[in-house]
This record gives C-alpha cells, sequence and structure tokens, in this order.
C-alpha cells in the first residue's frame, strides 16, 4: 500500500514517481494498492481519503483514525509512505501504521530544510525503530533525514523509463545549452539566466533553451530581455518535444540547489548530454563529476565551467560519448530496491 499527500490528477514530482513506481510494481506481479489526499477520479486500486478543503489541498482534517479504518478493513503486508518536507497526511499515516504495527517503508522525497528537520527530530521518538524503515532519494538527502532523526537512511532513489530518452544527437560548431524546470522561485530561474548571461558576455556564440512552465515564466522572459540574454523560452513540452530538444543539445544546466534528486537533469543524462550541476544536490547521485557532467560548489563554478567547455569542443564530445551508455535507474531496478526495503520492513516487526 503506497501512501502520499499528492497523487493523480496532480503532476509534480512526488505524484509522478509514486504513479511510475506502482505500475512498475504492478508489471513485476506484486499486488499494488494507493491511498492519498488528492481529490480526482476514481482509478484502479485507489482509495481517496479527502476532505472538502478550500483549493483542493491533499489535506484531511483526521487523517489518522480516517487511515487506521481504511487500513484495517485491507490490511496490506507492507506500506510505504511518500513523504515531502510538509506531509501532513503521511504524517498521519505514521500515527496509523505505528498503531496497527505494519511493516512500513517511509522515502523522503524533498530535502529537510532546517524548519523540516527540526519539527521531524520534535518527533524522533515516533519515527525512530520498527516497524518503520527510512529511507530517501539520495545520499544528500538522506543526510538530513539522518541527522534529524537519528536513524539509518537507505537510498530508494527516483527512476525513469530509461530507453525512452535515448537520442540521435546533433553535431553544432557552438556549444548549445538547455535547462528544463518549473519557473518557481526554488529553481532559481534568475540565478540560471544570469549564469547564462556571463558566459554569453565572454563566448556570444553559446546558445541556450529553456524548457518550463510556471509562476516565474514572464518575469524571467523580461529579465533575459532586460539584461541582453540570449534565450529561447518553449514554455512546457511533451515527452517527444522534449526529446527533441535535448538532441539539439550539448549541456544541461542546473542551477537549483534543492534539488533532492534531479529528475530532469538525469533525463538528460540519459539522452546523452553533460550534466551541470550544483555538488551539493541529489545529482550527485547519478554524476560523475569530469565523467558523465560536472558538479560545481558555485555558481561562478558553473559560469566557468560553461566557459571551459564552450573552447573545448572535444571534452564536450568525449562526455556525450560516454554518456551514450544509459544509467541504472531504470523502473526494474527500482522495484527490485523497494522490495528489498519491504523484506527489510517485515522483519523488523517479526
Amino acid at each position: 500500500m503506497h501512501i502520499s499527500d499528492c497523487f493523480a490528477p496532480r503532476t509534480g514530482g512526488i505524484e509522478t514517481q509514486v504513479g511510475n513506481l506502482v505500475v512498475a510494481q504492478r508489471q513485476a506481479g506484486l499486488s499494488v494498492r494507493v491511498i492519498t489526499a488528492t481529490t480526482g477520479g476514481s482509478l484502479p486500486g485507489l482509495q481517496r481519503v479527502t476532505a472538502p478543503i478550500p483549493f483542493g489541498l491533499p489535506v484531511h482534517p483526521r487523517t489518522r483514525h480516517a487511515l487506521v479504518q481504511a487500513l484495517s478493513n485491507n490490511r496490506p503486508g507492507v506500506v510505504h509512505i511518500h513523504m515531502g518536507a510538509t506531509s501532513p497526511f503521511a504524517w498521519g499515516a505514521v500515527r496509523a501504521v505505528r498503531e496497527l504495527n505494519i511493516p512500513t517503508v517511509i522515502t523522503v522525497h524533498s530535502m529537510w530544510g532546517a524548519l523540516s528537520r527540526f519539527g521531524y527530530h520534535s518527533a524522533r521518538s515516533w519515527l525512530q525503530g520498527p516497524p518503520i524503515i527510512w529511507s530517501a532519494v539520495s545520499d544528500q538527502a538522506a543526510v538530513f533525514v539522518a541527522q534529524a532523526l537519528g536513524v539509518p537512511v537507505s537510498i530508494m532513489p527516483n527512476g525513469i523509463s530509461v530507453d525512452s530518452w535515448a537520442t540521435q544527437a546533433s553535431s553544432s560548431p557552438h556549444l548549445r545549452v538547455i535547462g528544463v524546470m518549473r519557473m518557481a522561485p526554488r529553481k532559481r530561474v534568475t540565478a540560471w539566466l544570469s549564469i547564462i548571461g556571463q558566459v554569453q558576455r565572454r563566448h556570444p556564440e553559446v546558445s541556450a533553451t529553456l524548457v518550463g512552465s510556471g509562476p516565474l515564466l514572464t518575469y524571467a522572459q523580461k529579465y533575459s530581455h532586460r539584461h541582453g540574454i540570449n534565450v529561447e523560452f518553449r514554455g512546457r513540452l511533451d515527452h517527444s518535444q522534449l526529446t527533441k530538444e535535448f538532441a539539439d543539445s550539448d549541456v544541461f544546466l542546473q542551477a537549483s540547489i534543492q534539488e533532492s534528486f534531479g529528475i530532469a537533469a538525469l533525463e538528460a543524462r540519459a539522452a546523452g548530454l553533460v550534466v551541470l550541476a550544483r555538488a551539493e544536490t541529489g545529482t550527485a547521485s547519478f554524476i560523475d563529476s569530469g565523467i558523465s557532467g560536472f558538479l560545481e560548489e558555485s555558481d561562478a563554478g558553473l559560469v566557468n565551467r560553461l566557459g571551459v567547455l564552450a573552447q573545448q569542443p572535444d571534452m564536450v564530445a568525449a562526455i556525450k560519448r560516454h554518456n551514450q551508455t544509459p544509467p541504472s535507474f531504470d523502473w526494474s531496478r527500482l522495484v527490485d530496491i523497494s522490495h528489498r526495503l519491504y523484506l527489510q520492513a517485515q522483519r523488523s516487526v517479526n
């Protein structure tokens, strides 16, 4: 039983990952169900525990009671709770599985900031020991969970359909940079544009494409125009359109520093691009600096690295050839990892 605050029809990171994992586990022959606080239509194996909350927020005023009832009526062999920085429905699920003593795996999908760490640390007596096994989507995210709770934390990474991102890369005499993000403050849209602008002042031949939509899109367009930054804004693209953009690019630039994993960067890596990101993010889970991309300690480091790549096309070509070997984050591997964690949770109770 997967339990998640958010699920379809929402299309954010956690809900997409949970939905894809459910599909992959069912294809592997597992009996899988989902409970969520997200409103929406009916789906096979899905139970919505919802309340008339303004704006359709995934919150229920009596989560523990509702989930105790749901889990008692159809008790699963193991529960997999998916948690972000603030997940009231998931927190109610923790109380429910504690009460029922059901083997449980919790996966943290976000970087816990200082406030989140303080909150979870204050409740650590509820969160330590059987029947709960803790995991996080990357080593970087796991560090914060371990610090807050004082528990061992396994890695349950995110996944993608690796083969679907393979591309036939095109060539260009000039460096082509792409970014994919939701245009929101936490993604550091302005920082991304500033990095491109600094590089283009030294290397005006460098082209840049930014894919995505969101509340800061109009601001980003005005900012780039005001500062003379040459960026093509492509808006939100579907899978086939984004694959084509990757095929016409050389470097994927990620400027955000709160990435617990970095799905877009992994998709770009699977498409064969050089990935350039900040070192403190979860992207370090799948990028070997100097081999499949580069991890830098600062925005200035990202600027300098892009400048080097603009002058060294042979280096770019070599890394792109290396990245034709797909990363090992396909769904079949994620099913295996989750199954091992489920067995560990069951053993902790028995």
